[in-house]
């Protein structure tokens, strides 16, 4: 993977918790689920969930590698997500959704060029 780094800049305070806790949920089940097929991913997952790779503010400064194992991770969430028979409030499935999506726009933005990106 390239070893290109792209400068995002979050646009709320929320971004990076729901992130860093996504990334902790995926660790957790990674035996059961196999979100990651390799170890890059998830050494990715490891210093992105419990490093400071995704600061509450300011900033990030990520790879290609990175912003694809996020992807992962968010297609991997929403799936889990539908298939749970658990409800979750609109309004609060809808920020995660937006949170979500803004990432993976960032990441498909990111393997066209590189730049900063306002997600």
């Amino acid at each position: 993977m390239s070893a290109d780094v792209f400068t995002i800049e979050p646009q709320w305070i929320v971004q990076a918790p729901y992130l860093r806790c996504t990334l902790k949920r995926a660790l957790a089940l990674q035996s059961v689920h196999s979100v990651w097929s390799g170890t890059e991913h998830i050494n990715n997952a490891v210093a992105m969930a419990y490093g400071d790779q995704l600061p509450d503010s300011g900033r990030w400064e990520l790879t290609r590698s990175q912003l694809r194992t996020l992807k992962i991770t968010i297609e991997w969430r929403r799936a889990t997500r539908g298939a749970s028979d658990r409800k979750t409030a609109p309004d609060i499935l809808e920020r995660w959704t937006r949170i979500e999506d803004e990432v993976i726009a960032a990441y498909r933005a990111a393997s066209n060029k590189a730049g900063l990106y306002w997600i």
